[in-house]
């Protein structure tokens, strides 16, 4: 590591230990090529760390959040020590009581950064990027807008959009708010200092609910207003956070063992030179990629796999959300719910088949080729629209198990044909849009920078979905490249267009 970074690195390992944080005495902190500041096993050890070895530490005090913000400080969770009050918060009561949590602690970590050395986190602070290098922290929806148009047909595209207003708006009335209120210096807080802190919180925060001990979730709940909760926004771990994401390294966030504490226990073993690492639960590439910066390709998940005859390991997926209509399914607080497209067979053991739910089983109508790709859940809620109420009452009957592809019964195969036609033209449809987006107007191209081969791995992850999905519809290679031809000359013809309305 250059000595600039290590001076950094080594007065936050110093700070976080003074606080009563822990890094295990044969790990390190270090620059690597592809994943940035990671943390390894010392080249020099002489001895492998087996599995259940406890990596880092992160006590509730050091960290950074809206907690802080009420009470402007670091907090300190004890069993018998009261909360402290929030009479003196960080910012003026009508910032606080008019601003979402999540919005209040990006600020906060605004403050302390402009605090500079005088900040309780200057050690941690002065390890994050810096704000003035922006492709040094910049997530796609703070890309340039040539970037963010290689992504045209895409989950990612879409979510740009909606990311990057809510953002404009967030923070338009965050700094309207300081600005009447004559705060001080409030003219400090920019733009491009709240997508920073909106980028540090995304890529590195914690939900607080899953790394706060019970007794310190007990005593920062006291802290927080009616209106909040607990999960309304997330937290920052200096140290915990420079563990990067292994999609199968085996963990324990331990909150038993200490208090007011959050401990990395790696379940795998580790020998010397090797990065140790967290996992971030199952997330999809696009996911990855709009709250990281990368994305998982199917080489990397491969390698360690012990029998890829049986298991196609891959992390492509289409998110993809129906219309709502009074009554629909929905996520926590209204929002729509979201449902994947899986590149390969749901049922083949994939870690998505999670977010079904634990008291989701597919039946013999999930099983079958067509239907085998898409969420278990989005089936339900078609056939509930569609059925009529004797075709429910069978489909609720079929066996939790596969008949082939197979009729299911007079009764039912009408309704399998509806599901099967509504179905295929809603993927036809995404796949032509998603081809007319496609980069160079379709032609091949050879990405010039690492933010683009970052997007052309993400697309070819993504259209192999489509193409498996269609396959599955029984589109043969020929239907597919003419579906992709389509698009290709829609585009020629709007390129020509454009160029006579130029000339004109």
């Amino acid at each position: 590591m250059e000595s600039p970074h290590k001076e950094r690195f080594e007065a936050l390992l110093d700070w976080a230990h003074d606080q009563g944080a822990n890094l295990h005495p044969l790990l390190e902190v270090y620059e690597d090529e592809v994943t940035g500041f990671s943390l390894r096993v010392k080249p020099s050890a002489t001895e492998l760390l087996r599995s259940g070895f406890k990596a880092v530490s992160c006590p509730t005090s050091i960290t950074l959040s809206y907690f802080n913000a009420l009470t402007d400080g670091p907090i300190t969770p004890s069993l018998t020590t009261p909360a402290p009050k929030t009479e003196n918060p960080a910012f003026p009561e009508r910032f606080m009581n008019s601003l979402p949590p999540h919005v209040i602690g990006r600020f906060y970590l605004i403050q302390q950064y402009l605090k500079g050395k005088s900040s309780f986190w200057a050690p941690y602070i002065s390890t994050l990027a810096d704000p003035s290098q922006l492709d040094k922290w910049a997530l796609p929806p703070f890309w340039a807008e040539d970037d963010i148009e290689l992504l045209q047909g895409t989950n990612a595209y879409i979510a740009i959009q909606e990311i990057q207003n809510n953002v404009k708006s967030e923070y338009k009335q965050a700094r309207k708010i300081l600005k009447k209120e004559g705060f001080p210096d409030y003219h400090e807080y920019t733009q491009v200092l709240y997508n920073w802190a909106y980028c540090m919180f995304t890529s590195r925060s914690f939900r607080p609910s899953l790394v706060l001990s019970e007794s310190a979730r007990e005593y920062v709940e006291r802290l927080l207003p009616e209106s909040a909760k607990i999960d309304d926004f997330s937290i920052l771990q200096p140290l915990y956070d420079i563990g990067n994401h292994s999609w199968d390294a085996s963990y324990t966030w331990n909150l038993t063992s200490e208090p007011s504490a959050c401990e990395l226990i790696c379940n795998d073993s580790y020998g010397p030179g090797q990065q140790v690492f967290n996992n971030y639960g199952f997330k999809t590439n696009s996911e990855l990629l709009l709250g990281y910066g990368f994305i998982i390709n199917p080489k990397d998940l491969s390698a360690g796999v012990k029998n890829q005859e049986t298991w196609r390991p891959h992390n492509d997926y289409i998110h993809v959300r129906k219309r709502q209509h009074p009554g629909d399914t929905q996520g926590k607080g209204g929002e729509p719910q979201d449902f994947l497209i899986c590149r390969e067979d749901f049922w083949e053991g994939y870690s998505c088949r999670n977010r079904m739910g634990s008291d989701f089983v597919p039946n013999a109508l999930h099983y079958q080729p067509h239907f085998s790709h898409w969420d278990g859940r989005l089936i339900n809620d078609m056939v509930s629209m569609m059925a009529s109420p004797k075709q429910l009452e069978l489909f609720k009957k079929l066996p939790n198990h596969s008949l082939g592809d197979g009729s299911l019964g007079e009764e039912l195969d009408p309704l399998v044909d509806m599901l099967k036609a509504t179905l295929a033209q809603k993927i036809e449809r995404d796949f032509v849009e998603f081809c007319y987006g496609r980069p160079n107007g379709g032609e091949e191209w050879e990405p010039e920078t690492e933010r683009q081969d970052l997007v052309q791995r993400y697309r070819d992850g993504y259209e192999m979905v489509f193409v498996n999905v269609l396959k599955a519809f029984e589109y043969s290679e020929e239907e597919i490249m003419a579906l992709k031809a389509a698009a290709q000359e829609e585009v020629r013809d709007e390129e020509e267009d454009e160029e006579m309305e130029d000339g004109n």
